[in-house]
């Protein structure tokens, strides 16, 4: 596998791996696609140039222009791939100068050989160019490129490139080794800043030991066990709610709300009727939909939901202690 290969499965990895990374590129679908899109391309040309590497000189010509023809394309479309995987993460990226005599090559020979338009100021303002891959001269490895400006040949003679294959899939891997080593940096390295300004915040610390507590005086409210019927239960309610709000609150700031599978902030949407609803049964007020049995089944309901969100604020806490 090349280093290419390897890079792309680790960008893919981290990406998988990130909730929060993964959470926001979906955001956009656009990019979201294009990114998905880009990442298979990348590990597709690497497959077909291990396939070119890996294959022997055919003796027919017309296999040998296939095998030239597809190789050279696909260096430009996996140059085009890591292009736009910058854009779908919003990464700047400047091409290398070698990248783009790749790219002129391609489109020299195999793109556009028939009538090459350039702009002034490029290669002497010759406007156009006719390109002629020698037959004689093509084989697995390379060919000789012959290059004919207008008005030959009274005008500019025509000029002569020797094309190696290998040489340019070699030179591309590289710089983009270089390119995709660089966009994994600053991905680990905008999660690891984005763990390190919350590590010392803990989730757990949200859910503090008194909940317990809360939910024992609520129990015995309901099955009237100490005196007036819900005494003290009402605000014990209101403080399990400012618990959920404060726990929703935090996960917002740090945009992981709808992150983890399954979306915290679905099993919070879950216990907002239930609090809801014992608030306004120990309000005194007779306007509860519920009876005494109704608040037990919410009250449990609650009372679990919240140990497992403690225990997912936990696992969240161990993830922001750790490095990406």
């Amino acid at each position: 596998m090349s280093t290419v290969s390897k890079l792309e499965q680790q960008i893919r990895d981290f990406i998988n791996n990130n909730p929060r990374t993964q959470h926001g590129l979906l955001q956009d679908a656009a990019a979201w696609s294009m990114l998905c899109s880009c990442l298979d391309t990348i590990g597709d040309i690497e497959t077909a140039l291990d396939a070119y590497e890996q294959s022997s000189d055919p003796s027919e010509i017309g296999t040998r222009y296939l095998l030239v023809y597809g190789t050279l394309q696909a260096l430009f479309i996996q140059q085009d791939a890591v292009t736009n995987l910058c854009e779908a993460l919003a990464i700047t990226y400047q091409p290398e100068p070698l990248l783009r005599n790749i790219r002129e090559i391609r489109n020299d020979s195999v793109g556009h050989p028939t009538k090459r338009d350039r702009k002034k100021g490029e290669e002497k303002d010759k406007l156009p160019a006719y390109n002629f891959i020698s037959r004689s001269s093509l084989r697995k490895d390379g060919f000789s490129l012959m290059t004919v400006y207008p008005g030959y040949p009274s005008g500019s003679p025509p000029s002569f490139q020797s094309i190696r294959i290998p040489a340019l899939i070699a030179t591309q891997r590289n710089l983009l080794e270089k390119t995709l080593s660089e966009v994994l940096e600053k991905m680990r390295k905008e999660e690891a800043d984005h763990r390190a300004r919350y590590r010392d915040q803990r989730l757990q610390d949200i859910f503090h030991s008194t909940l317990g507590y809360y939910f024992q005086k609520i129990y015995e409210a309901i099955h009237g066990t100490h005196g007036e019927f819900g005494f003290g239960a009402g605000h014990d309610v209101r403080l399990i709610a400012s618990i959920i709000e404060d726990f929703k609150g935090s996960l917002k700031e740090r945009g992981i709300l709808e992150a983890y599978d399954p979306p915290v902030g679905y099993l919070l949407d879950l216990l907002e009727y239930p609090v809801r609803e014992l608030g306004v049964y120990f309000s005194g007020q007779g306007k509860s939909a519920i009876d005494s049995k109704g608040a037990y089944i919410f009250t449990f309901f609650i009372e679990k939901h919240m140990d497992e969100l403690k225990s997912i604020a936990e696992e969240i806490d161990k993830e922001y202690a750790s490095e990406p």
